[in-house]
């Protein structure tokens, strides 16, 4: 400021004076008028700088430095442009005896001949104007500040007054940018943080929590964080002396440590959890806060179970599958020959009471098999609409036959109790093994009751047992038996699980009464208690559909056949059975042992072959493929199928309407049945 008393402009000559002392008076006064000046402006200076060091908007800060840039200088007009940036193009503008503005770009033309940014960096003059750049960084101007005043000139000192209030406009310009940034970043990082699916804890050094996300607060059944919680939330009880442990690791100087909490109690359930932790330091470097990560895995846990349960779960299918197929050949053959031996020993009571026996071994055993083939793959359902007090009415006799002298049955059963949708075969085989493991828990005799009834599931209930509420029929079986303790009781739905012993119990039925009940859109569940007995509680829904009786079968004998008949199995024994029974009503047989040599018996003969007679699982030709490449030359050709394993959707490929399927266990009637059906539509 040394020479800041010059003029800008060169100033006119003064007269001489010859008094010396008069020019140093006046020198004096200009000096200290110079001096007065220079301090208002920067008392301004420092007050300006003050007031904008609050500011945090472009706007705020162009009207403000603006106005006080005018009063600086006692200008006509001041003017502050930003040119760019986010909020570009703006301009705060101060008159003389007006209110400072900010202008957008639609109202710079009341203003057109404001100064515009040059590329330099010191003050110039533009007409009436002395004008400072605006900088951003050291080598671009984002703006200019230029004063306007139509009387006196403008002193090389207001260009370095000018330069600081430039460089305060660029400083608090900046400061509000990053201002942006940083609250930008913050909120960014803080709704990452509260969102995250992992809980966040932050901990001080003595393990008490501070602060915790949303995810935490979900995992640990915490309130929300709003910074004035009423008490401080604890750690669950189980989890104290790991978290401790994890803690002491992190303190002495591990960069992270991790732990698994197993069978941690949160709100009355059992959780897996699993954490980590890391010093979080302060800006001084200083340890003052351990933060800490907490994710619950149960779930993943569980559905890694399930996965390794259902690949076990494929193994024991594939292996069960294959033993259900010889073993339904095996029935075929029992019932088979009891039924033919029930015809031949018609006046022999004795005998055929033996006869029925050995059928009603044969139809028992044809269960455990279906339940065999149900491991390790979803069985398909085939639901009708009936009424379960009927079907169990007509199976009462068996019921009873089953329970033994020694149980007493009880029935309770509302006729108006309505029907269900269900598999009436499946629902059958339920029923049935309900029954017999309810015998087996009473081997010195008791008590069997059997209710049905209506109920309704309010939505309480219903969620417990991931129903839909609603109405329901309710079907319990109680006995008085010996009864399971809870951890039996926990897994008697399990699959193979067992009570009964070895060679005493497959652990099947209640698997598949679940898979049934559970595929039909209901719930079953079980109580028990040790020397008090099990009630399992079965609710279907009800169904508002109409029951459709099925037609009973006609008892007049079929007439005798006069067809050709191939036979293709793989099974020696069931090949001669099913040729001896067609031979016996009447039908020309043909045999084979493949699906290759059924081709050659099929080329080789001279007549017509009317049906193929074929088990779906051969060497290396199946029967569908059997059947399709027959048909190709003998389109009129009728097709049965037989299978203790497949499923009736098998012939759907073959020519509509020629064929059928008849799963195996079979008896012969059935055989024969469905022999005189596909030969009547030709």
């Amino acid at each position: 400021m040394a020479q800041g008393r010059r003029k800008v402009k060169p100033q006119e000559d003064e007269k001489s004076s010859s008094d010396p002392s008069s020019v140093d008076a006046r020198d004096a006064r200009d000096a200290v008028r110079s001096s007065q000046r220079i301090a208002s402006q920067l008392h301004q200076l420092i007050a300006a700088s003050i007031t904008v060091a609050g500011l945090r908007s472009e706007h705020d800060i162009l009207t403000s430095l603006a106005g006080s840039t005018r009063r600086v200088f006692d200008a006509d007009v001041a003017v502050l442009t930003l040119e760019s940036g986010p909020e570009a193009p703006l301009r705060g503008v101060a008159h003389r005896g007006q209110a400072v503005t900010c202008l957008g770009p639609d109202d710079f033309a009341a203003m057109e001949d404001v100064p515009a940014p040059r590329s330099t960096f010191v003050p110039w003059t533009d007409g009436g104007w002395l004008v400072a750049p605006v900088l951003e960084g050291r080598d671009q101007a984002r703006g200019v500040l230029a004063v306007r005043r139509a009387e006196g000139e403008f002193l090389a000192e207001d260009r370095e007054v000018l330069t600081l209030m430039a460089q305060m406009a660029a400083t608090a310009l900046g400061a509000t940018e990053l201002s942006r940034e940083i609250e930008t970043s913050e909120t960014r990082l803080r709704i990452l943080v509260d969102t995250a699916p992992a809980g966040i804890v932050e901990v001080d050094l003595k393990g008490r929590v501070q602060w915790w996300n949303r995810a935490a607060a979900k995992i640990l059944a915490w309130p929300g964080y709003d910074g004035a919680a009423p008490t401080e939330p604890r750690f669950p009880a189980g989890a104290s002396e790991e978290l401790a442990a994890l803690w002491s690791e992190v303190l002495d100087g591990a960069v992270a440590g991790g732990r698994d909490l197993i069978d941690v109690e949160i709100k009355g359930r059992r959780r897996y959890l699993t954490t980590s932790a890391a010093l979080l330091p302060s800006p001084e470097g200083q340890a003052t806060s351990i933060l800490m990560l907490v994710d619950d895995v149960t779930d993943h846990r569980e559905l890694k179970a399930e996965v390794h349960h259902a690949q076990q779960m494929e193994i024991r299918g594939r292996v069960a599958s294959s033993v259900a197929h010889d073993f339904n050949n095996l029935l075929t053959l029992i019932s088979g020959y009891a039924e033919i031996l029930s015809k031949d020993l018609r006046d022999d009571d004795r005998s055929l009471e033996m006869v029925k026996d050995i059928q009603a071994t044969a139809s028992r055993a044809s269960m455990l098999t279906a339940q065999l083939q149900s491991i390790g793959r979803t069985q398909s359902l085939e639901p009708v609409v009936l009424d379960p007090v009927t079907a169990l009415q007509s199976n009462a006799e068996v019921f009873d036959r089953i329970v033994g002298a020694d149980i007493v049955s009880r029935w309770s059963l509302n006729a108006n109790a309505g029907a269900i949708r269900v598999d009436a075969g499946q629902f059958e085989q339920m029923m049935l093994n309900l029954a017999i493991n309810a015998r087996d828990a009473m081997p010195m005799g008791g008590e069997l009751h059997v209710s049905v009834d209506a109920v309704s599931v309010d939505a309480e209930r219903a969620s417990e047992l991931n129903l839909k509420p609603g109405n329901f029929v309710a079907i319990v079986v109680a006995d008085s038996g010996v009864g399971m303790d809870e951890e039996t009781r926990q897994h008697c739905f399990d699959t193979f699980f067992t009570t009964k012993g070895p060679f005493k119990g497959t652990g099947l039925g209640l698997a598949a009464a679940r898979r049934l009940v559970e595929g039909s859109g209901g719930a079953i569940t079980c109580e028990s208690a040790l020397g008090v007995g099990t009630t399992f509680k079965i609710l279907f829904p009800s169904s508002d559909e109409s029951i459709v009786e099925e037609p009973a079968a006609p008892r007049n004998e079929r007439p005798r056949g006069s067809a050709t008949v191939l036979v293709a199995d793989d099974d020696e024994d069931l090949r001669r059975l099913m040729a001896q029974v067609l031979g016996r009503n009447g039908y020309e047989v043909l045999v084979a042992e493949s699906g290759e040599q059924a081709l050659d018996v099929a080329r080789d003969f001279d007549g017509a072959i009317d049906l193929l007679v074929s088990d779906v699982e051969m060497s290396e030709l199946t029967g569908p493929e059997l059947a399709a490449t027959l048909q190709r030359v003998n389109p009129s050709l009728r097709v049965l199928l037989t299978s203790g394993t497949a499923e009736a959707t098998v012939v759907r490929d073959l020519l509509p309407g020629t064929s059928a399927f008849l799963p195996k266990p079979f008896r012969p009637s059935a055989l024969i049945d469905q022999v005189h059906d596909l030969l009547s539509r030709r």
